[in-house]
């Protein structure tokens, strides 16, 4: 099936406080938030792939022990589950200490140890579980965290290549917590 084309095709200009893609095309001119664009690019991407119940897994070479207090620990203890059915291999070690063995292939390599606390905390501080809230949730976060911030400087082709996947996007609009990506 032919997906519709939402946005046509904007060709980047420059770059305003190192936060503002400047595009233009046929139609006019264009206003970007870069964090917001890359945040939900990642967030479709993040979702899809959690989505899909791969369970491909990625060995660490040395294994992420992560130290929590004695409460968080005993939470995380009842809802290992939750961790093990994201394709984490995790194990008790010691005192209020978990060992990550392996993680699912589509965590950020870059800011891996980050990206996995950040899942341990959401686990943690979930009360009810909703498979489909807990998800969005991790996609949101791991968009966010993930994803180009303000005063980060973009060359052209990084700007071509984020307005193009931003077009391609389901929601080119807004960021998954509702900021505009684009005005017009």
């Amino acid at each position: 099936e032919e997906k519709k084309e939402r946005i046509k095709k904007m060709y980047p200009v420059g770059l305003v406080h190192g936060t503002y893609i400047i595009a233009e095309n046929e139609d006019g001119m264009y206003i970007i938030d870069q964090h917001a664009a890359a945040e939900r690019i990642n967030y479709e991407k993040y979702l899809k792939k959690m989505g899909t119940h791969d369970d491909h897994m990625m060995d660490l070479l040395i294994p992420l022990k992560i130290e929590l207090s004695p409460q968080d620990f005993l939470v995380l203890k009842e809802k290992m589950q939750k961790l093990i059915d994201l394709n984490f291999e995790v194990e008790e070690f010691g005192i209020n200490t978990i060992l990550i063995r392996s993680h699912p292939y589509w965590l950020p390599e870059q800011s891996l140890e980050e990206a996995i606390r950040k899942i341990i905390d959401i686990v943690i501080s979930e009360r009810e579980f909703d498979p489909y809230k807990f998800t969005e949730k991790v996609a949101i976060t791991l968009a966010c965290k993930m994803s180009i911030k303000a005063n980060d400087h973009m060359e052209l082709p990084a700007m071509e290549d984020l307005l193009e996947r931003l077009r391609n996007t389901d929601n080119p609009f807004t960021c998954p917590h509702g900021r505009p990506t684009i005005v017009a």
